[in-house]
């Protein structure tokens, strides 16, 4: 089997807001496209320090035919649950710094999967769509004009097996999650479904207080694939995938406060601290981490943490998300309905779908 690295946009400046549209040439296998954003903080700061909530929107359509579709967040964490890390991050809040972030779209299983990808030669008219929405700002955003996007396919060029379909990843539904009472989201019957991801982003919070059970209900009750509470799929991913991490290149201050992208179970340290200052992390609340220093140093500092729920996001896998026997089959099914039950109100609900297309 021979692979490729296919260079489809090479570097290109964006717009503080735009979206972007490659086509994907007919008769490509495409296993992923990797997607590179980057940009320069503000003349001040960012104090955000990340990209990833305005990356808006990551699709691959055909027409009408919406093949994927994601949210920078959604991605990022779906790239988590699926390949076991975060994708890589620069993650920086200083003065003109810079500032890294990838998006995979993965097409496979796993990444690697050979027998999983997008052919494009199935579709008339397959094309990439990027959205990004930066915020410009000298202190909590970027530089005007700095976004530079980059991506690469890996494509199989010669040698591929015969493909068994691709995964299908779309967030079919956001809303704002309310105090009490049931989200109810029918969903397709017309492909296996892989996983099911569901996120619950309310900044300092916990996951499992805003969503607090999930219950897959199948012709009205017929056969429930899952009924569990939130805090038993959260215990569930933290002993199945373990912890993320991300570093923090963190503007020098006596006092920071940074919102990482973990929200459960967090934990973080300074390291390395600085030669003529020192400085601790004092308390990790949600996502939120507060730390200290004294003054003096103007060297580059870090802030690392470690946590688990990436963007707030819970992941509800089919057998293991590589055998195909034990996706869960819709095909014959009259209604799939994903009731979620609520528990805090304000958070930013989502549901992502992610099904073998055959």
């Amino acid at each position: 089997m021979k692979l490729r690295d296919y260079v489809l946009v090479n570097a290109e400046t964006l717009t503080d807001s735009k979206t972007i549209t490659e086509e994907l040439d007919p008769g490509l296998k495409i296993m992923e496209l990797r997607c590179r954003y980057s940009a320069t903080n503000g003349a001040t700061s960012n104090t955000l320090g990340k990209l990833n909530a305005k990356i808006t929107k990551l699709e691959v359509v055909d027409g009408s035919d919406v093949l994927h579709s994601l949210s920078g967040q959604e991605e990022q964490s779906l790239n988590f649950f699926r390949h076991g890390r975060l994708p890589f991050q620069q993650l920086n809040s200083k003065a003109a710094g810079a500032v890294i972030e990838e998006f995979i779209i993965n097409f496979g299983r796993f990444r690697g999967d050979r027998e999983c990808y997008l052919d494009t030669s199935r579709f008339k008219n397959a094309q990439l769509r990027l959205t990004n929405a930066f915020t410009v700002s000298a202190t909590a955003g970027i530089a005007t004009g700095t976004g530079v996007l980059t991506v690469i396919a890996k494509v199989i060029d010669e040698g591929a097996p015969p493909c068994k379909g691709f995964i299908m990843s779309k967030e079919v539904k956001s809303w704002t999650t309310l105090a009490s009472g049931d989200e109810d989201t029918e969903l397709s019957v017309d492909w296996p479904y892989q996983s099911i991801m569901v996120k619950d982003l309310l900044t300092t919070v916990e996951p499992d207080v805003s969503l607090t059970n999930f219950k897959l209900i199948m012709d009205a009750g017929r056969f429930i694939p899952f009924d569990l509470s939130s805090a038993i799929v959260l215990a569930d991913n933290m002993d199945r995938f373990g912890p993320a991490r991300q570093r923090l290149n963190f503007l020098n201050d006596t006092a920071v406060t940074w919102l990482s992208d973990l929200y459960a179970r967090m934990t973080a340290y300074m390291g390395p601290v600085g030669g003529t200052a020192k400085g601790a992390a004092a308390t990790a609340i949600g996502e939120q981490i507060v730390a200290y220093m004294t003054t003096g140093d103007t060297g580059n500092l870090f802030i690392n943490a470690q946590g688990y729920a990436p963007h707030s996001c819970f992941y509800l896998p089919f057998g293991d998300g590589a055998n195909t026997e034990d996706y869960l089959q819709v095909d014959g099914a009259k209604k799939v309905i994903l009731r979620l039950t609520q528990g805090g109100a304000a958070g930013a609900g989502a549901v992502v779908t992610n099904q073998l297309r055959q």
